[in-house]
Parts: C-alpha cells; sequence; structure tokens
C-alpha cells in the first residue's frame, strides 16, 4: 500500500511539475487541445487541493445577497461564444448596485472552488492593511525579520514590508518567475513539493541585495502571509474570516500551506465565483472609505510605480493600466484571472479561466 501511495506521490509531483514549467511561459497552454485544458482545471481545483493541507474559512455570520438585473446585449453574446470554445470559465460584472453579467461555463458549477492564482498576492496585502490598523504589526516601514525570525541571515533580513509589497526587495540576483532564470523556479517547486518555502528562503543566506527595483515574484507574498500568520492572534484563518465577515460570503473558502504549514498564498486561494466577487466589492467599499483600511488602500494607490509591463504601474500587490482613464485598480492572476475595482463608481469586474486563450475585449467593453 505504501509502495502504491509514494507511486501516487511521484506521479502528482510530476504531472506538476510539468505543468509549472509551462506555466511561465508567456503563451500558456498555447496549442493544448480542449481536453489537455480541461485536464489542467481538474489538476488545480481537485488534485492540487487534495495534495496539500487546506485551512479552511467559514462563510460569513450573515451572508449578503446580491441583487441581479442581467442584461443582453453584443457583448454579453461574445462572452457567451468565449466561454463555449475556448477557455473561459466565468465571468460576473457588478454595476455598483447589482450583477448585471453572470456567465458561467459547463465546465464548472457555482459552487466550483475556484483557484485565485496572483489575485491572491493582492488579498493578502488587504489583509496586510487590517493587520497594521488593528496593531499586530506596526507599520509598512517595519522589517520582515522583526516577525518573521527564519529571515535572519538571509537575502530578505532587512526587507521592509513596503518593499515585499512592492515587488522591490533587491532580490534580483535570486528570485525570478522567467524560464531559463539563474535561479529555480519558486512556484514549480511548492507546488510540485520539491521544497517548502522555508527550505527556499534559507538558499538566500548570505547573498546581497542588489538594487531595489521591481522583481515581481511569488516568493515574497509568501514571506508577508508567514508574518501575518504568526503575529495576529489566530493566525490568517481568523483574519480570512473578518475579511469574510465583512464580505458576507456564502461557502467556505480555504487556502493551502506547505509541509511545514506556512502559507501559500502567492496563488492558492480559493472560493467560489460570487464569494470572488464580493471579497472584490468589499475591497472596492473600503478604499473610498474615511477608514484606517481605506487609508492604508489609498497610500499604497499613491505608491504605485513603473512595473515590467510597459502599459501597467504596481503598488501594493496591486496593477493599475495605463490604458484605462478611470482611477481603479486590478488583481491580476496567471492565465486570465482578475478582479477589477473601478474606484470612481464602485463597479467590480470579475473573471476566470484555463487560459488566456480568448478575446477579451467584449468583456472590457462591459465598463464602457
Amino acid at each position: 500500500m505504501n509502495n502504491i501511495n509514494n507511486f501516487k506521490s511521484f506521479l502528482f509531483i510530476l504531472v506538476v511539475s510539468v505543468f509549472f514549467n509551462s506555466l511561465v511561459l508567456a503563451e500558456h497552454l498555447k496549442g493544448k487541445s480542449k481536453a489537455e485544458k480541461d485536464g489542467y482545471l481538474k489538476i488545480r481545483i481537485i488534485d492540487l487541493p487534495a495534495a496539500f493541507k487546506k485551512v479552511q474559512i467559514s462563510p460569513a455570520g450573515t451572508v449578503k445577497t446580491l441583487n441581479k438585473e442581467l442584461i443582453e446585449n453584443k457583448n454579453t453574446k461574445k462572452i457567451d461564444k468565449n466561454i463555449k470554445n475556448k477557455s473561459l470559465l466565468s465571468v460576473l460584472y457588478f454595476d455598483g448596485q447589482k450583477i448585471v453579467v453572470d456567465k458561467i461555463s459547463e465546465k464548472i458549477k457555482d459552487n466550483t472552488k475556484l483557484y485565485s492564482f496572483s489575485i491572491s498576492k493582492s488579498f493578502v496585502s488587504y489583509i496586510l492593511g487590517n493587520t497594521i490598523c488593528n496593531g499586530d504589526i506596526k507599520s509598512l516601514d517595519d522589517k520582515i525579520s522583526d516577525y518573521v525570525p527564519e529571515t535572519k541571515g538571509t537575502l530578505y533580513e532587512n526587507s521592509t514590508f513596503k518593499e515585499l509589497i512592492n515587488m522591490a526587495a533587491g532580490d534580483t540576483n535570486f528570485a525570478s518567475r522567467k524560464a531559463g532564470s539563474a535561479t529555480f523556479i519558486y512556484a514549480g517547486d511548492i507546488a510540485g513539493k520539491k521544497k517548502t518555502i522555508k527550505d527556499y528562503l534559507i538558499t538566500s543566506s548570505n547573498l546581497k541585495t542588489t538594487k531595489k527595483v521591481f522583481n515581481y515574484n511569488n516568493f515574497l507574498t509568501d514571506l508577508v502571509a508567514r508574518a501575518i500568520d504568526v503575529k495576529v492572534s489566530g493566525g490568517l484563518k481568523k483574519s480570512y474570516e473578518s475579511f469574510a465577515n465583512k464580505a458576507g460570503t456564502s461557502s467556505e473558502m480555504f487556502f493551502l500551506t506547505d509541509d511545514n504549514g506556512w502559507p501559500i498564498l502567492h496563488a492558492w486561494f480559493y472560493a467560489t465565483r460570487e464569494d470572488f466577487l464580493k471579497l472584490g466589492i468589499q475591497i472596492a467599499k473600503d478604499w473610498n472609505s474615511n477608514t484606517c483600511i481605506g487609508d492604508y488602500l489609498k497610500n499604497i494607490e499613491s505608491m504605485r510605480g513603473k512595473s515590467d509591463n510597459k502599459n501597467s504601474e504596481y503598488s501594493g500587490y496591486f496593477w493599475y493600466s495605463s490604458k484605462n482613464k478611470t482611477r481603479h485598480a486590478e488583481m491580476r492572476g496567471h492565465g486570465g484571472q482578475r478582479i477589477y475595482v473601478d474606484l470612481e463608481k464602485n463597479r467590480v469586474l470579475t473573471y476566470h479561466s484555463i487560459s488566456g486563450d480568448y478575446d477579451n475585449k467584449s468583456i472590457w467593453n462591459l465598463l464602457k
């Protein structure tokens, strides 16, 4: 029996490693058949969660109901075609008052727990803001080593939370998301169970920091998540349940942890499609509120600066597209996951996909 289980574990790691080695490519899943893409969907929503420990987040004590008044037009018809023929899984559009677009693929159900990919980074930033507001972490200028002792003696010992959430920790000689880089690919090693987060951290020991320029990578979010988890009474579970209660979520959510119990939140947060929308709506409300968390969000918005995308700025684990002239913030995940927040009209647009093989012009036209 142990040999069978060991073989299954080896097979899972092999499959996931291949999956993540392809994930870093710009043309994700390009040329794959529909059946192959469906296989990747299964890995993400079934196999991967089954292989890791989960931290379960209870639904809100009081569930909020979102009113619906659905519209149909040329854009929604194009979205229907993308869902039928491409990898698009879900589109939900909240116009500030009600849901006016609700499209879902036959490949999933309303209660399917969908993956966040890097949308999770934005949630970690929001949780960090609440943690600062509650006094558990003093400020963005605090060093990570004051909260995560394992960082002492490593490249990140003197990194501040501000540097970590702005992807400017001076780690260009260590952390990279690019295929063929001098360093191993973090996300693939973690998901393939080749390393734990702590293992990866230790390999940065005795390295010197480089110029603190934008260097998008997955590792920094997991450091911030670890700091919150060890500092807050009740850990990230309690932090996310507070978030869920404010948002009025209706279903259980969860995130994954590694074998040491460290949260894997650069990507692996799971919720239903409507709860993703509710979390986005709550962030939109808080962003413009005259509260501590509102001040935090407006502060990180003011820090926005150059990224590795010529059309976008970045700060605090949020993106800001230069093509969109309205005041907004975006939570972006690999392969076509997105939560867009219109900070002027409190509109929220969410969509999920297996890969970005579809024409998203019709989705963005909903905002016009």
